[in-house]
């Protein structure tokens, strides 16, 4: 009990002393000599020593820049591509290409040997067969509505029996043609080009076995060629169809051609977070082969009504963006903005900040520390 009472003594002495303390008054938020802070606005004494490190410059009207290289690859012109497959489930017999390999119209690719050929050329035969047949038929009926031995409507049954006959016939032949048999051998497909290319894609080996319809070979002409290039979608910002595009390639120095942009990926890569960027070139002499690493600069264009300051200009507190714009003689607003990329020295400001403005060109950093204090 007397433990208890000891402790209770004890407490009401504690609550008593905490009772009595009392809490000093918050500090005063103190800024710094010849500088005051309110809210986004900051005032600056003209006489101070802030000022004179202060470097103020007007916001002009942002042009049309180059963007830095990008890499980029040179690609086949799938428009001026063919994919070359296996007609026939089989076995590849013989392979009459090369990987790079010129080739003109006609030219034979490969041979397939194929059991499938033997049911092409047996409906071919029964065909030919249900022709004569059909013929035969209507000659007969013919000659018997003549005599008035049957009626006129049994010769139209005939004649449409040995039309429908003769479709037939048309259609296994087609089939046959368009595999273009060899004469080496019954049951033999000979495949070939459909184009005057280059073999780009060369999938296939002397006996390997092959379903119908499966991609082979691919032939492209490569008097026209794609550049592809991937950028991220901050740097795609002001390119678009038309624009202006310079390329180069490490490999090749002595290589500067301009075109522009054919097209502008609308499906961002959701994996790389890339826009693919597209430029057609002519290739007539062959100088460009697919593959090549390339790189490549855009004339990019500003939003209408952007203006652009140097790259010193802004401040950031991780999440935003900011300028110091001069309203008045030593008063400063702290601005929210958007920019664009830093291209030698400048940067675009895409919303926020009008041409003719006067903005802090240098000295904004310790503006910027000393709002970050005072608050």
């Amino acid at each position: 009990m007397q433990g208890a009472f000891a402790a209770v003594a004890i407490g009401a002495v504690s609550i008593g002393v905490v009772m009595g303390l009392t809490r000093e008054p918050a500090l005063p938020r103190l800024d710094a000599p010849g500088i005051q802070i309110g809210g986004d606005g900051v005032t600056v004494s003209v006489d101070g020593p802030q000022w004179k490190v202060l470097r103020f410059g007007t916001v002009v009207p942002a042009t049309t820049r180059w963007s830095d290289l990008v890499p980029a690859r040179v690609k086949i012109d799938e428009t001026h591509a063919s994919r070359v497959g296996a007609p026939l489930a089989g076995r590849i017999t013989q392979v009459f290409v090369d990987l790079g390999q010129p080739v003109k119209m006609g030219d034979p690719l490969f041979t397939v040997a194929s059991p499938d050929i033997a049911g092409l050329r047996a409906e071919r035969e029964k065909s030919l067969v249900d022709v004569e047949v059909a013929r035969g038929t209507l000659e007969r009926v013919k000659a018997m509505v003549a005599t008035h031995a049957v009626a006129a409507r049994e010769e139209i049954e005939a004649d449409q029996a040995y039309r429908q006959a003769s479709l037939s016939l048309r259609l296994a032949q087609n089939k046959l043609a368009a595999l273009q048999i060899s004469s080496r051998a019954d049951n033999e497909v000979t495949v070939v080009s459909p184009r005057d290319g280059i073999v780009v894609e060369k999938n296939l080996l002397p006996g390997q076995q092959v379903s119908g319809g499966s991609t082979l070979v691919d032939v492209a002409d490569l008097s026209q060629i794609w550049i592809v290039a991937e950028l991220f979608e901050a740097d795609a910002v002001g390119i678009h169809v038309g624009t202006r595009a310079k390329i180069s390639s490490p490999s090749m120095p002595d290589l500067a051609l301009e075109s522009q942009v054919d097209i502008v990926s609308s499906v961002v890569d959701p994996t790389r977070h890339t826009i693919p960027v597209r430029v057609r070139l002519d290739n007539a002499k062959g100088l460009l082969r697919p593959n090549i690493f390339a790189q490549m600069r855009f004339a990019v264009e500003p939003p209408p009504g952007s203006g652009e300051v140097t790259a010193s200009s802004l401040v950031s507190d991780g999440a935003k963006q900011y300028v110091y714009v001069q309203t008045d003689r030593g008063h400063l607003i702290r601005r929210e903005v958007v920019a664009g990329a830093v291209r030698e020295g400048k940067m675009p400001i895409l919303s926020g900040l009008a041409p003719g403005q006067i903005v802090v060109e240098e000295g904004a950093i310790l503006l910027e520390n000393q709002v970050t204090i005072s608050r």
